[in-house]
């Protein structure tokens, strides 16, 4: 493998294009260029980004080899799938977190994280993206944790001056006397 690229010249732009050029004319493999950061020096590209497969991956490195002027590949790209393993395997050794799973679903999309699920606490919430976001690779975390919000406090008793009596309770006013049930009516009278 080649040593890491530094800076570009006029005609690694230029290789740097038809490589990129190759990627979306190749018709095997959909590879999203946007994902991908691409630099050249002397002949040698360093691709790196996000692919969603290690397919992905290769395929974009073959084809990225074969176009012309090409010497070497540096590949420094990473594949979500790999990401999803890697965080998740993160949240289940970290004390934190441990005890949220089988709760944590880990997903990624091109360096995008997304955490879903239910967790039992907002501090484990806060703790799993915490974790993620600190993953090589890790672009953004989207922390769609659901989590029980935190009891409220109960309000304060009202300071009481020293030397006051306490409050004497009032007394319930009595219930009003039921009514007297209205008049039987009469029967109508027979013809």
């Amino acid at each position: 493998m080649a040593e890491a690229i530094t800076t570009q010249s006029e005609q690694d732009q230029i290789l740097v294009r038809a490589a990129s050029d190759a990627l979306v004319a190749y018709p095997g493999v959909r590879v999203w260029t946007d994902a991908l950061d691409m630099q050249a020096h002397n002949g040698i590209i360093e691709i790196g980004g996000h692919v969603r497969t290690h397919a992905e991956k290769q395929v974009t490195e073959d084809v990225i080899i074969q176009v012309k002027g090409v010497k070497d590949v540096i590949n420094k790209l990473y594949v979500d799938t790999d990401l999803e393993l890697v965080v998740a395997h993160a949240l289940g050794n970290d004390a934190r977190t441990r005890g949220g799973f089988p709760g944590i679903l880990v997903g990624s999309a091109f360096g995008e994280i997304y955490l879903k699920g239910q967790v039992s606490s907002q501090d484990m919430k806060k703790a799993a993206g915490e974790i993620a976001a600190k993953i090589d690779g890790v672009r953004n975390v989207v922390n769609a944790l659901e989590a029980p919000e935190p009891p409220k406090p109960a309000p304060a008793a009202a300071a009481k001056p020293a030397g006051a009596k306490p409050a004497v309770a009032a007394k319930p006013a009595p219930k009003p006397a039921p009514k007297e049930a209205a008049a039987e009516e009469e029967a109508p009278a027979e013809e």
